[in-house]
């Protein structure tokens, strides 16, 4: 197989408006650590390409419009390329120029939430996602331009980084507190990129957690535990690219930000700290070599099923716009739906992209949409997995929280922020079923033509 990798530093060079917590009210006072977009370009027969950004993640306005242009340049089809996002909570939500794709409901150039969408002013995300878009068209040209022989080997270990946020308190209910005896999936996988001298060149390490050590109080741009668990990897191994593929994750804080019954946030030394933790697990699997090699060729596949709401009353909207003990983001939300449902745009459905890469004759990465609950992950390698099987969430877009059957009967923010997204009401339970039904359908039968 052949190879290359590039990185781009794609920090924004004026303060923004972070996505990720609702309590924030003012844009960003500096830059803790580099936002980064990596690429790695790998070609065994059929060519995939995997970007990380580190960013909370994107609507399809943005997704289509990279993917587009990438086929356009290079011939590289939509499920040739997988776009995973970090997640960090200290960057920007990503849209890009298509108005009928976008998600709505936040800028990068707001001041503040905003109660109506019609309001929003997207121009500073619009540039935001040209010089993004060709940034990216660069690295893989330059990637293009620099293959070179090397194997692909895969290795798993786990690490205990993260905690569930979902603790049972009695009646089917749970409460936002940390859990550590949830079953949660722990694989570490990594994916190890050498080349002929036998030197190592890309670290692609995957573990499910949310980038959140650090809380809504941090107003500096920064990759959160991930940016410095890839940097302390790069420091450690000199001449490697490290990139974080963020996991199925949608319960999961890190175990550094769990005190007693509540999570507190990280400092940024402590946050700091948190990633070397993670990037050591790396480290420990790397040193003791126990990696297989990804034989064989490629294949890539992308579907697009569509997930289903319940049609929730409005009136369940009018009271939450209306409740003074809820912050401005939440109103805000409330009452941007409820102008969704009186003008007939609210989604009662939604597409989701389902990816999956065969990585040769035994490894085999699946990459969900949105913010999938780790449950996912356990549930699918249950029923597909060989023990090379990688879950990945938040790739090629996320739009939402992506529940499982019996998170959305225990309620919880997971299963009941839908209205933050402009869904008129939680997930239908057969979200589970759909979900595993297609990854059935394209794991388990013989791909079309064979």
């Amino acid at each position: 197989m052949k190879f290359s990798m590039s990185t781009a530093n794609i920090t924004p060079d004026e303060p923004v408006f972070m996505n990720g917590f609702g309590a924030r009210t003012h844009a960003s006072v500096g830059v803790l650590d580099p936002l980064y977009m990596k690429a790695a370009l790998m070609v065994a027969g059929e060519a995939l390409l995997l970007v990380t950004i580190d960013a909370l993640g994107s609507d399809r306005s943005f997704t289509v419009g990279i993917k587009d242009a990438l086929q356009a340049r290079f011939g590289l089809t939509h499920a040739q390329v997988m776009i995973n996002f970090s997640h960090t909570h200290h960057s920007v939500f990503l849209t890009g120029t298509d108005v009928s794709l976008r998600r709505g409901g936040y800028s990068m150039g707001q001041s503040g939430w905003m109660d109506d969408e019609r309001a929003i002013d997207y121009t500073r995300d619009e540039a935001y996602f040209v010089f993004v878009r060709d940034q990216l068209l660069r690295m893989v040209e330059t990637c293009f331009a620099g293959l070179e022989e090397g194997e692909l080997q895969v290795g798993r270990s786990s690490s205990d980084f993260a905690v569930s946020r979902r603790r049972p308190v009695g009646g089917g209910r749970v409460a936002w507190q940390p859990y550590p005896e949830a079953e949660i999936d722990r694989d570490l996988f990594v994916l190890r990129l050498i080349d002929r001298a036998g030197n190592t060149k890309g670290i692609l390490f995957n573990y499910g957690c949310h980038t959140t050590a650090m809380g809504a109080s941090n107003y500096l741009l920064s990759g959160d535990f991930a940016g410095f668990a890839a940097a302390r990897l790069e420091q450690a191994c000199p001449g490697a690219t490290a990139m974080y593929l963020q996991g199925c994750a949608g319960e999961l804080k890190p175990l550094h930000s769990a005190e007693k019954d509540r999570f507190v946030p990280c400092d940024p030394e402590q946050t700091k700290r948190a990633g070397e933790y993670l990037a050591d697990d790396v480290l420990t699997l790397l040193r003791q070599g126990l990696f297989a090699p990804a034989l064989g060729k490629f294949q890539s596949q992308l579907h697009d099923p569509f997930l289903y709401t319940e049609r929730t009353p409005a009136a369940v909207y009018e009271r939450l716009a209306a409740n003074p003990e809820l912050g401005a983001f939440h109103r805000a939300a409330a009452r941007r739906l409820l102008q969704s449902i009186a003008n007939g745009t609210a989604r009662e459905r939604l597409p989701y992209y389902i990816g999956v890469w065969r990585l040769g004759e035994e490894t085999t990465i699946v990459a969900l949409e949105g913010e999938v609950s780790t449950q996912y992950s356990l549930l699918i390698k249950r029923l597909f997995g060989n023990g090379r099987l990688i879950v990945l969430g938040y790739t090629n877009g996320v739009f939402c929280y992506v529940p499982t059957r019996s998170i959305l009967e225990e309620g919880g923010y997971e299963a009941e922020s839908n209205y933050f997204f402009d869904l008129r009401g939680p997930f239908v339970p057969e979200i589970e079923d759909i979900i595993t039904g297609r990854l059935a359908q394209a794991l388990l039968l013989p791909p079309e033509g064979v």
